[in-house]
């Protein structure tokens, strides 16, 4: 799996980093968790039910073979509180992540749907 971040996201990150320097490594725990989710394998279904079925993620749009996901981020300087959201698109059939936006819900409530159009391609 090949992630990618958009120079918005990158943006994003170094302004959430100042606030929680964990940041940049709750992202790669995040890269390691979606590709389980979108690697085939014995128990692939299962791993994808479990990742959408909870508060962990849910589809905002699938088109194709093209997802985009909105994610709880662990962050490990938060401790249990779950405010921290990061949307990604993954192009399944060429195993592509990119990430597009990162935000805290304190900050925003939703994500931003024209950065989501702009990426959906």
């Amino acid at each position: 799996m090949h992630f990618d971040q958009t120079p918005e996201f990158q943006k994003d990150l170094k302004r959430l980093s100042k606030k929680w320097r964990s940041l940049p490594l709750d992202i790669e725990d995040a890269q390691l968790i979606i590709s389980d989710v979108y690697t085939d394998g014995d128990h692939h279904e299962l791993v994808q039910q479990k990742f959408f079925d909870g508060k962990r993620a849910a589809k905002i749009t699938v088109k194709n073979d093209i997802e985009v996901v909105k994610m709880r981020l662990d962050v490990a300087t938060l401790g249990t509180n779950n405010k921290v959201r990061v949307i990604f698109v993954a192009a399944i059939t060429k195993r592509q992540v990119t990430f597009i936006e990162l935000f805290a819900k304190n900050d925003k409530d939703r994500e931003d749907i024209s950065r989501i159009r702009r990426y959906l391609g």
